[in-house]
């Protein structure tokens, strides 16, 4: 039999085995490129059902000497696979929500996608018939690049499956195993962004099946989420893998990291010292030490780092090319950007009122505020402080000080109004310019300010404070399971409290975002942005405010102009 015909036999063989495959109790199924998948039928907030596809592996699960390498295809399943919960989360330290969030399993095989299909939309899989295509919102979680996932029990999709659209949510590789670098061929970093291209890349091979269009993907994220959405968003490795991007309270220009091979070093410093591992052997030695050491003992280097530095440890790296992994990140993002990187994508930046307060009990816990009287230098930005020349942080250091604590008076409170004003809200005012002055698709501006009395967070950590905290816009558009608790058979976005009508409100303009490119129906109750900087401001719901800046937000932008000055030049 020559090669040919083996071929054409084998292909249709598969085909007749794929077909032979009994579904018949699963509650919905479909296809992907590796087999056939088993979900289950779910209930919206609306009561209307949805079809959800929990923990399929995107990729190849990165397992012993795959530990640091890029991730490879994912292999065919062995009958069936049963996506109806989901998988193992990444391994992670979790400094902020602890206990509450603790995971059914965690391990290494993590490599994992959901996906949420409003059911009257989901494709026969016995035919192959397709109702109508979907918008598709692709998520990227927060939490520092150290922990979190994809999962329902924070990113519950019950809300945002009464819209027309497919919700995706995906783990990636976190801390030490998505963005440790060395600087070299065998462990160069960013890993945890190559995992985020591959989903894309899945995406856009296998969501038809789902009954998603490849062709109307928004690619989003909030905090870390929203940092990696846009980082990917300029990345020369992302081309014609979505359409769109919402970056909230996260962007990776002059944000909330800093990428520079200096602040790598001190977190790598800090890591071998704990896991006991000599750095300066060869690389491969390295490697290969990395790769044998159990996961206890790299978390336990995570944790230490965490315990120094409060909330950031491993983040992603200004790459040098290497063999065999893609370059993700040739460029500071900043440059990219003025270079016209990503104009072409429509894009919403969100924003929080008062983003920073979230972090008091956790650097309270680590005694931030001790640390910061010993070094006052430490009150910058991390991502100005690494920048910036060694001649210039003292000079840096006086103007911040006088600007926010009085010379003196250092306290977590007035830190934490800081990294509100410096590390969120003049980045993301920082990007809408420099995205109009590289003539880039249409930019729409949210500041997120509704007080809510009962917010779980709030209640979560025992906190009153004005406005509102990072994370809280979007508990308004997923539901947040592992707090809330099971679902009622009430409606939650109809009742006519104020909370339930936010609800209703903004996971109407997440979700009018990702079908229309717009936020608003009518473009003139949120236009997108000018020159001037204004933006939505959003109090009370179904309430439009496209609003100019406050006197206040103009005085920051000047502050921060002049920081960037002294130690950037620009």
């Amino acid at each position: 039999m020559n090669t040919f015909r083996v071929i054409v036999f084998a292909v249709l063989y598969c085909a007749t085995c794929l077909c032979d495959l009994d579904v018949s109790s699963c509650e919905v199924a479909t296809r992907t490129e590796q087999g056939l998948v088993c979900g289950r039928r779910r209930k919206a907030t609306n009561g209307e059902d949805y079809a959800s596809f929990r923990g399929i592996p995107y990729a190849k699960q990165p397992l012993g000497r795959l530990r640091f390498k890029e991730l490879r295809p994912a292999e065919p399943f062995h009958g069936v696979f049963n996506a109806t919960e989901t998988g193992p989360i990444c391994p992670q330290v979790d400094i902020f929500f602890g206990p509450l969030m603790a995971p059914r399993s965690m391990g290494e095989d993590c490599i994992r996608i959901n996906i949420h299909v409003p059911y009257q939309f989901f494709p026969d899989v016995r035919t192959g018939s397709t109702k109508q295509l979907l918008p598709v919102f692709f998520w990227i979680h927060g939490g520092s690049l150290n922990y979190g996932s994809g999962d329902p029990d924070f990113y519950g999709p019950e809300y945002l499956m009464t819209k027309d659209i497919i919700l995706v949510t995906i783990n990636y590789r976190l801390n030490v195993f998505g963005f440790l670098s060395l600087g070299n061929k065998y462990i160069p970093g960013n890993n945890g962004i190559r995992d985020c291209i591959a989903a894309l890349k899945w995406v856009q091979k296998n969501i038809r099946n789902f009954g998603g269009d490849p062709d109307r993907v928004t690619l989003a994220g909030q905090s870390a989420g929203g940092v990696l959405a846009h980082m990917i968003s300029v990345s020369p490795a992302s081309k014609g893998l979505f359409k769109q991007v919402a970056a909230l309270s996260g962007q990776s220009a002059y944000g909330m990291f800093s990428y520079s091979r200096k602040y790598a070093s001190i977190v790598n410093a800090i890591f071998f010292i704990a896991i006991g591992i000599n750095p300066l052997q060869p690389p491969k030695k390295v490697h290969d030490d990395l790769v044998a050491a159990p996961l206890e003992r790299l978390l336990y280097g995570q944790k230490a780092i965490l315990d120094v530095l409060g909330v950031v440890a491993f983040v992603p790296i200004i790459e040098t090319p290497q063999p065999s992994f893609t370059t993700v990140l040739p460029k500071e993002p900043e440059e990219l950007v003025n270079e016209g990187a990503g104009k072409e994508y429509p894009t919403i930046i969100g924003l929080c009122s008062n983003e920073g307060i979230i972090l008091y009990p956790r650097l309270k816990e680590v005694h931030m505020a001790e640390k910061l009287k010993m070094m006052p230098a430490l009150t910058l930005p991390l991502s100005l402080l690494m920048a910036a020349n060694l001649e210039t942080i003292p000079v840096l250091t006086t103007i911040q000080l006088a600007k926010y604590f009085n010379y003196t008076n250092i306290t977590l409170i007035k830190f934490l109004n800081s990294v509100t004003d410096l590390s969120y809200t003049y980045p993301a005012q920082r990007l809408a310019r420099k995205r109009l002055a590289t003539g880039a698709a249409k930019t729409y501006f949210y500041q997120f300010n509704y007080k809510s009395k009962k917010h779980p967070l709030k209640l979560r950590f025992n906190m009153t404070y004005p406005g509102a905290a990072h994370l809280e816009d979007i508990t308004y558009f997923f539901r947040l399971n592992a707090f809330l608790g099971p679902q009622t058979k009430l409606n939650e976005l109809a009742h006519s409290d104020d909370d339930s009508r936010m609800k209703d409100w903004m996971t109407t303009m997440i979700s009018n975002f990702v079908i229309n490119g717009s936020p608003a129906v009518n473009e003139s109750d949120w236009p997108p942005c000018q020159e001037d900087l204004r933006y939505q401001h959003i109090e009370k719901p179904f309430k439009y405010n496209f609003t100019t800046l406050t006197p206040y937000m103009k005085d920051n932008i000047k502050y921060c102009n002049r920081l960037f000055k002294i130690a950037l030049g620009v």
